[in-house]
């Protein structure tokens, strides 16, 4: 497999040549999985001017327009779930590559595949995007629900980082058996376009659930029907709310629980939010392990970062029928601050 280990090097000269390498998925075999649909939208719930404090959207993403656009929608379009299949493929730590064509999930920082034992595959599922591979919360919704589409004939490659503190229970309570990290031929491989909430991934979140809750029993430690405030702490990008102390005192006030991210095992969140009435949390990844736990028609109350806004997340409470609303939290000088009135309104809206 000499002249396989040298595929990622001659890509890597094609694009000093100023030759485009990124694989041309018009030219790429394609299997529709599930068509695109048409779904209309379930009304969301935020007090009136909220969505005219939002500044920017999160660097990087869509624009502030589009992001606001997703809230105001009165239907949403899921992109169709597409199953691509390249053949004589190498499989490396940054992603994967044929003559002529790459596919990266992060950039090529060590030339593993020069140094490193090759394993041949006949048939090789590769669930992993860029995406999916720099944010957990990606990774969580997007890549773990995307392994349920390999063929049982595939192996299955999807990153379980040792940095995440959830992804091997997730992958462990699933059954999934991801392949370790190292360096493959595949004679076939799969990859996927899965970023719409149609009803292949609804389903595949649905069987998750399942899942989950077979492997994760219930725990007397957490009432049913409780209203949950779920604090994010220090994770992932910093969302500080500088008045939080005072929130949740609000919150305590009128019934809410606090569960904190921070040492909470996956069992934890499952047992914590599977029977969960009503939840409050800034919007971040954390909110993603609700989509494996809530159950359908509870609420959910997003604090929205004005200067970070995004409503990437809406998708996924809708796919599980969640009464969702937002409130958005203003700048301050050590992160953010929440007008406490304007989510008890909130809350009070929703739930009327």
């Amino acid at each position: 497999m000499k002249l396989q280990r040298l595929t990622p090097l001659i890509n890597s000269g094609l694009k000093l040549l100023r030759r485009s390498t990124a694989l041309d998925l018009k030219k790429v075999r394609c299997e529709v999985v599930c068509p695109e649909e048409v779904e209309v939208c379930q009304p969301l719930v935020y007090l009136e001017g909220q969505l005219e404090k939002a500044t920017a959207p999160i660097q990087g993403f869509d624009t502030l327009a589009n992001e606001l656009a997703i809230l105001k929608t009165t239907e949403v379009r899921h992109a169709p779930t597409l199953r691509y299949t390249v053949f004589n493929c190498i499989v490396h730590e940054a992603g994967f590559d044929v003559v002529g064509g790459t596919w990266r999930k992060k950039s090529i920082d060590r030339m593993d595949f020069l140094t490193q034992p090759i394993t041949e595959l006949q048939t090789l599922s590769y669930c992993m995007t860029s995406v999916s591979h720099r944010y957990f919360g990606h990774w969580l919704q997007d890549a773990y629900t995307s392994a349920l589409l390999a063929p049982p004939e595939d192996a299955l490659l999807l990153d379980v980082r040792a940095e995440s503190a959830h992804a091997a229970d997730y992958v462990n309570a699933a059954g999934l058996k991801p392949l370790n990290t190292g360096v493959y031929f595949a004679r076939q491989l799969h990859f996927y376009q899965d970023y719409g909430q149609g009803p292949s991934k609804r389903a595949r979140i649905g069987e998750l659930r399942a899942r989950l809750a077979s492997a994760i029993s219930d725990d007397d430690r957490f009432a049913k029907g409780a209203s949950v405030y779920f604090r994010r702490g220090t994770s992932g990008v910093a969302r500080v709310i500088e008045n939080e102390d005072e929130l949740m005192r609000a919150l305590e006030s009128i019934g809410f629980e606090i569960f904190h991210l921070e040492g909470a095992s996956v069992a934890d969140i499952q047992q914590r939010f599977r029977h969960a009435r009503r939840v409050i949390s800034i919007e971040g990844s954390q909110q993603c392990h609700l989509t494996f736990a809530m159950p359908r028609g509870s609420t959910l109350i997003s604090l929205i970062p004005a200067d970070r806004f995004s409503g990437v997340l809406i998708g996924y409470a809708r796919a599980i029928g969640l009464k969702w609303g937002c409130v958005v939290i203003d700048r301050a000088n050590n992160g953010y601050r929440v007008n406490i009135d304007d989510v008890l309104k909130t809350l009070d809206i929703i739930e009327r």
